[in-house]
């Protein structure tokens, strides 16, 4: 656990100094709202093409050389961006880095293999707490290299991504058992599972509209916190600093301590409704103190939200399924962070900033009352008893 979160945690690092950065990044080669939106969009598209396809290979031939490739794959990637003179080469890097970079859900397979079914939505959580970190000293790097030049965050994430691969190559362990990895699956069959099951399918479709709605405000809010606050590099930064640091209790602390009083599913659907009221409340945000109000309840209740529902969709399939099951999930994510930065870009666009923050607020509260209606009338449909409130007591 300690060798996978570290690595995960440099990884966010390189990939939180980049993502505040690019938008402001791509608007010096004139890119407008919409291009930005395909920009984000590109990397996302290949995460839904290869996800799926990493997570097959980490199944059969470990995880391990699968995040070592991730890891490699962000150091070429961020390299590229700071060497970029034309929005084509922005383009290029970041569909390179959405090829290679599956080093997250993997990572996930990887606690996976190392957690007990009691520990998994814990382990999960200390995951997205690593995520969490990593965004909140990203951004910080990024704001104080951006003063100088703004290319020089870039390098910087692509060193720290280098230095990463290295420290895993010494001390990141193989975590999948050969005797697991020899076992083999039809092609297809996890995904049927993931679309259809009663267990899989209600987890899988609510993230992809969750993702959705969570991706339009990530992909609008430096250009919404820029319009809206006059926010300039360093105050964008600045302001995912503080989305980390609350991403990071709620994952790393409060979501272990919830889960083992009240049961992944009361946890997630609290995490549903805390989300969709925060994403309303950024919507009509008009300076800094109400800024930090709306995104208080929006960062926590989404640490809620992905972690739970990681470690639901891990505990419904078996041992030798993980990094396949996953990888779909992850597969699920991509197409929603394709189709959601141009949605949200258009609709700030043509309508308003906070559009996108408005509309993903109510799928959210949505997918609260698809998941807590289905739950309520059938809880078995869920894999769950009616009582127990848990995953672990099924």
């Amino acid at each position: 656990m300690a060798a996978v979160m570290l690595a995960v945690f440099v990884d966010l690092v390189g990939f939180g100094i980049v993502l505040p950065l690019l938008p402001l990044w791509a608007e010096r080669f004139g890119a407008s709202p919409f291009v930005i939106g395909a920009l984000l969009a590109s990397y996302a598209l290949m995460q839904f093409l290869l996800a799926p396809v990493w997570g097959r290979i980490s199944d059969r031939v470990g995880r391990r050389p699968v995040i070592l490739i991730a890891l490699a794959g962000s150091a070429l990637a961020a390299l590229a961006l700071g060497l970029a003179d034309a929005l084509w080469m922005i383009f290029l890097a970041r569909i390179f880095h959405g090829a290679a970079g599956a080093s997250y859900s993997v990572a996930q397979a990887y606690v996976a293999d190392v957690t007990s079914l009691q520990q998994r939505a814990r382990g999960m959580g200390l995951i997205g707490a690593a995520f969490g970190l990593g965004f909140i000293a990203g951004p910080a790097i990024g704001a104080a290299t951006a003063a100088v030049d703004l290319r020089l965050p870039f390098f910087v994430a692509a060193a720290l991504a280098a230095a990463n691969f290295v420290l895993a190559w010494v001390r990141l362990p193989e975590s999948l058992a050969a005797g697991t990895r020899a076992r083999r699956r039809p092609r297809f069959e996890v995904l049927r599972r993931a679309l259809v099951e009663r267990r899989l399918a209600p987890l899988v479709w609510m993230t992809f509209v969750a993702t959705l709605a969570f991706v339009g405000m990530e992909a609008t809010f430096t250009l919404f916190v820029e319009r809206r606050l006059d926010f300039g590099p360093a105050e964008v930064a600045w302001a995912f600093v503080y989305i980390g640091l609350l991403a990071a209790a709620s994952q790393g602390v409060i979501v272990g301590r919830l889960v083992g009083r009240h049961g992944e599913w009361r946890v997630l659907l609290a995490g549903l409704i805390t989300t969709g009221l925060g994403l309303v409340g950024l919507a009509f945000v008009v300076n800094v103190p109400s800024l930090l109000l709306a995104l208080l309840p929006l960062s926590a209740g989404s640490g809620l939200v992905f972690a739970t529902t990681t470690a639901l969709i891990s505990l419904a399939v078996g041992e030798a399924e993980q990094g396949m099951a996953l990888g779909i999930t992850a597969s699920i994510s991509g197409l929603a962070r394709v189709g959601a930065p141009l949605g949200a870009t258009a609709l700030f666009q043509a309508i308003d900033p906070g559009a996108p923050m408005l509309v993903g607020g109510v799928l959210f509260l949505a997918c609260a009352a698809a998941i807590g209606v289905l739950w309520a009338r059938n809880p078995a449909r869920l894999g769950e008893a009616p009582i127990a409130g848990s995953a672990r007591d099924v």
